[in-house]
């Protein structure tokens, strides 16, 4: 196993770095020794308009598992916890995966394993087909806007939201629904996901969302879709691709993930499929250790086939 027991893990914890990038700043979360690629956490939520302020901390223990024997840095996107938002065009899709080609160059990696969940996922698969180079491996984690069958259930599951948004109990709300286990929304999240709304880029990027424009374009997705399925049929993902899917997630179902699964392996062989159960949308909260199991064997394996290891 790439993991190291829980209670070793707990004496590794994250530490929190900021670094500017394009003049504006970009707050992470690391753990992990140097010497290995680095695994980069893309989270995820539809900033400034999902339920809950996502950031960084959402990823809670599975970081510092994931970090046992590799560095690891979870990021914030623009407009979540501490990162900056400079125009409503960087919460596009587009913009994102400019974004993170920036930051990836910034941190000085040659390499990273990339990890994202819900639209991180879809950010990592258009960043994979865009910067092959820059990208060792892909993890798509529960997202329901990664598969080519529409854009999730968030409208009908986040139906009846309670006001005030981004508050403690509204926050609270949005979480229970999204879980099969529940012990892992406790004091700690839910402070962080309140500093988090309240914080100044998350206000940002809520202002940034009443640009009816970026509104209207759904984050640009609809048209990215379009040319990132023509070149997964003309030439596939170029590197080894994994999805985790959760066997009780009322927003990414598992026939989106099978229908991912065969579109990416039909020119990928290394393409895996990976269900938990007794798991809702926060399998890497939820079940952190078998996440971590899953996610660090296979950027082991990854690594193995590779001629030389990047450091961090």
């Amino acid at each position: 196993s790439s993991v190291t027991p829980a209670l070793e893990a707990d004496t590794m914890k994250p530490t929190t770095r900021s670094i500017t990038v394009n003049g504006a700043q970009v707050s992470m979360l690391q753990a992990g020794p140097t010497g290995a690629t680095p695994a980069l956490l893309l989270h995820g939520g539809r900033t400034g308009q999902s339920p809950i302020a996502y950031g960084s901390h959402l990823w809670g223990k599975a970081l510092q598992l994931l970090g046992a024997d590799r560095p690891v840095v979870a990021l914030d996107l623009p407009g979540a916890g501490g990162s900056d938002v400079v125009s409503p065009n960087q919460l596009t899709i587009d913009g994102l995966r400019e974004h993170l080609d920036q930051v990836i160059a910034a941190l000085g990696f040659e390499k990273v394993h990339v990890v994202g969940h819900d639209i991180g996922g879809l950010a990592g698969l258009w960043l994979t087909l865009s910067s092959p180079r820059k990208i060792a491996s892909l993890s798509i984690v529960a997202s329901a806007m990664a598969p080519p069958m529409g854009d999730g259930l968030d409208d009908i599951v986040f139906q009846s939201v309670p006001a005030p948004l981004w508050s403690r109990e509204s926050q609270f709300w949005a979480f229970d629904r999204l879980s099969y286990f529940h012990a892992h929304i406790d004091d700690g999240l839910l402070d962080a996901c309140v500093a988090a709304g309240n914080g100044a880029p998350h206000r940002a990027a809520v202002a940034a969302m009443r640009d009816e424009a970026i509104r209207m374009r759904n984050f640009g997705i609809p048209a990215m879709k379009g040319k990132m399925w023509a070149i997964l049929r003309d030439k596939g993902i170029g590197v080894p691709t994994q999805l985790v899917w959760s066997d009780n997630d009322p927003l990414a179902a598992r026939d989106g993930g099978n229908m991912l699964f065969h579109i990416l392996a039909e020119k990928q062989y290394a393409t895996y499929f990976h269900i938990i159960n007794r798991a809702g949308s926060f399998a890497f909260r939820e079940q952190p250790e078998t996440f971590a199991e899953i996610v660090g064997s296979f950027h082991d394996g990854v690594d193995a086939m590779m001629p030389a290891k990047s450091a961090a």
